[in-house]
């Protein structure tokens, strides 16, 4: 494995297990249990266990079926996720006959789901040439999902979010296919119906958080007790290929998380000292690293607004802007950001899978050491500029295409995508050159690559 993969891997699992970190902290546990779980019935054959069953052995079989058929590495993403909803299933059961557990043992009754999660988002970043990126991103950006066992008081909201996510790679899915080979496109509404499903099923069953039992005894035995899903008539996943790849992320996954031995550090060290030079066979196992412990501000001081630190909010809103205000938003994860009126600039510094909408600028957006992010102009913009970013979607608008300068540097995977004639093309930024010696000045030009 290169450097920049394996450094893309660590980068992207980091985020996902911080979100999950930052989730079991806010959760109240230890405290009385959520929904409203009775102690009327401890066996495996409760009404909430066997709907969960109905979806592994139902719709989610059927997913794993079309995910075989079309063959890896999305046969073998959607046996980590099959893994992740059995390994749900398992806590579930634990809880039906289990008091609300204290953070520390919790933390080891969701580490099977954790690992599972890792694994889907480490295929997607292994597989960054492959043809089916899309179906791999499908399942990437909304795993995340399956932490709504973590979430109080609002669960259904949580999964709502993180389902939406998948949306944009769906879609990309059935465009790509829905003329070619269709069982692409029934792929996607298999995948689609278990989230439903899913989505139902929590608003049912654990209305404001996974459901306890107050009258239960402790967890841990409870967990050594449950037993394992009902199989359906067929196998799912090949056991060869779990154990081939549990072989492969061994060292991602040792310890406590897959962040083990790694220190922060600041945005300015990373071309220096990347985090893949700090990942060795024989580091030692530390602790997690933790989502920074800046609180979150959302506030305006002077003429400039400042948006910083959050994790997992999809709602941030800022309104009642003036031309004379800058914007810069900085360090914020897994969040969504609406910025409404004409301002003067604004800037994106160390953010991750961040999602960006304006409606206006009259200088600049720049967009710093950032990964994974996305932006839309929704009206104008005369310069973006992107460096030091791995990961980029624009969306402009008619109006802003037809005047915006792109200026990047230092970056990889920066994508426009144009509004054109009620329709959307997506032209992807060069990052390759070639540069010539002409009558003694230096020419560059972009690499065109044939096919």
């Amino acid at each position: 494995m290169s450097e920049s993969a394996l450094n893309n891997i660590i980068k992207r699992l980091e985020v996902a297990t911080n979100r999950l970190e930052e989730l079991a902290k806010s959760s109240n546990f230890g405290g009385q249990s959520s929904s409203s779980s009775t102690a009327a019935d401890t066996s495996d054959n409760t009404p909430a266990i066997q709907a969960f069953d109905d979806i592994i052995n139902g719709s989610a079989q059927k997913f794993v079926e079309l995910s075989n058929s079309i063959g890896n590495p999305v046969k073998e993403q959607s046996d980590y996720f099959l893994q992740a909803l059995k390994a749900q299933r398992q806590l579930i059961v634990t809880a039906s006959k289990s008091k609300k557990p204290d953070n520390e043992t919790f933390k080891e009754l969701i580490n099977p789901i954790e690992v599972a999660m890792k694994q889907v988002c480490t295929i997607r970043e292994q597989n960054r040439p492959s043809k089916l990126y899309n179906h791999l991103s499908t399942l990437s950006e909304s795993i995340l999902a399956l932490g709504w066992v973590m979430v109080e008081p609002a669960p259904t909201s949580y999964l709502e979010e993180n389902i939406n996510a998948a949306q944009y790679y769906i879609n990309r899915v059935k465009k790509e296919f829905k003329e070619k080979e269709k069982i692409h496109v029934e792929w996607t509404d298999s995948y689609t119906e278990i989230l439903n499903e899913l989505k139902a099923y929590v608003k049912k069953f654990h209305t404001t958080g996974l459901a306890w039992n107050p009258k239960g005894g402790d967890a841990t035995n409870a967990k050594a007790s449950a037993a394992p899903a009902p199989a359906p008539a067929a196998a799912a996943a090949p056991a060869a290929a779990k154990a081939d790849a549990s072989k492969l992320f061994a060292e991602l996954n040792r310890g406590e998380g897959v962040t083990a031995g790694l220190r922060k550090v600041d945005p300015s060290e990373r071309k220096q000292k990347p985090v893949s030079n700090v990942v060795k066979a024989s580091a030692t196992t530390t602790k997690a690293a933790e989502v920074s412990s800046k609180p979150s501000r959302q506030v305006l001081e002077g003429n400039k607004w400042s948006i910083e630190n959050f994790v997992g909010n999809k709602s941030i809103v800022i309104e009642n802007t003036e031309i004379r205000h800058l914007v810069y938003i900085y360090n914020c994860v897994d969040s969504t950001i609406q910025i409404k009126g004409k301002v003067n600039a604004i800037t994106i510094d160390n953010c991750k899978k961040t999602g960006i909408v304006i409606d206006s600028v009259v200088s600049a957006v720049d967009i710093v050491n950032a990964k994974s992010v996305q932006l839309q102009i929704r009206e104008k913009a005369p310069t973006v500029s992107i460096d030091k970013t791995d990961g980029c979607l624009l969306y402009l608008s008619k109006e802003c295409g037809e005047v915006v300068e792109i200026f990047s540097s230092k970056s990889s995977e920066m994508n426009v995508m144009y509004e054109k004639a009620d329709d959307w093309t997506e032209i992807p930024i060069p990052e390759q050159f070639k540069t010539k010696l002409v009558n003694g000045e230096l020419v560059t030009k972009p690499v065109e690559h044939a096919g």
